[in-house]
Formats: structure tokens, sequence, C-alpha cells
């Protein structure tokens, strides 16, 4: 069951869902190995290959921003498990902060 924000306490879930299969194409096509990707945003390259064949489907949030900006995504649906509204603005950083930090 995906997590969403709960606004009235005002928490972020402690993960994001992440689509494998998604990340997994959009790294290969950006030009990205495994290792160095893995390297770059701060995960061993076991624990991503893991995450791209589904075994793991859920990251940290600095994870998946590390992800966004290593992608260059300005969309972070493009690697969501459920891209219609499953993480919120105040689950990671907003697209702007993630690509520019």
């Amino acid at each position: 069951m995906p997590r969403l924000m709960d606004m009235s306490k005002g928490t972020t879930p402690t993960t994001i869902g992440v689509n494998g299969f998604a990340l997994r194409e959009l790294r290969v096509r950006s030009g990205w190995d495994t290792k160095p990707f893995a390297a770059t945003i701060g995960i061993s390259r076991p624990y991503l290959v893991r995450i791209e064949l589904g075994e793991r489907q859920r990251v940290s949030p600095s994870v998946f921003a590390a992800m966004l900006r290593a992608l260059q995504l300005k969309d972070r649906r493009a690697i969501l498990a459920d891209p219609h509204g499953v993480a919120t603005d105040g689950d990671i950083a907003t697209d702007d902060e993630a690509l520019s930090a």
C-alpha cells in the first residue's frame, strides 16, 4: 500500500515507492553504468540492482531526490511506483531543489 503524507501531522513518509524497471530504463538511456550511478546516488551497487529488479521497492526521500538529480529528471513521476500522486511535494525535495542540489 503506498504511503501518503499525513497533512494533519505534517510528517513525511520514511520511504518512497520506486518503479525499478523505469529507473533501469532511464539509467541505461542516460548512459549510466550501475556502479557509478549507485555511487552518485549514495547506495551500493547490489542495492541498486535489487531496486531495479523489483526486489526492493522503496527508497528514502534523500535517495529518491539523488536519483532525480543524477538522471536530471524534471518530473518525479517518471520513477514513482505509483505516478498518480503517491509522493507529494512535502515528501521529497521539489523538482527544482532536487536538480539544483
